[in-house]
């Protein structure tokens, strides 16, 4: 699993890769929690999981957490390009009613105001 964090005109962009399970969990959300302690400006986030092959409960864990530290900031996250076999992950869950998912970056960015 890879993950990269970019500000994008005030939008968190995280693109992450790989499988998002439980060898990897724990370091995808440490990863993310460091770098958005450094950007206290960012209340809005894009999660790309296009690269996302795979993802289990502690990576589906991982990701709500991420939304929750999000949340206490009083912003919102944004999935964007899951693989079917992440999407089907999120419908089953019905974890899709909570994290809004998107076809495109850039419909997820521009919903959330860039």
């Amino acid at each position: 699993m890879a993950v990269t964090c970019e500000n994008k005109n005030g939008v968190g962009l995280v693109t992450v890769t790989g499988s998002l399970n439980a060898p990897v969990a724990k370091s995808f959300h440490s990863q993310f929690a460091a770098w958005f302690e450094s950007q206290p400006d960012v209340k809005q986030v894009v999660v790309d999981l296009g690269g996302v092959s795979f993802i289990d409960s502690l990576g589906l864990g991982a990701l709500i957490s991420v939304f929750k530290r999000v949340a206490e900031r009083d912003g919102d996250m944004r999935l964007v390009r899951p693989q079917q076999a992440v999407k089907l992950v999120l419908e089953i869950t019905r974890t899709s009613r909570i994290l809004h998912t998107f076809g495109t970056i850039e419909d997820a960015m521009r919903d959330a105001g860039c």
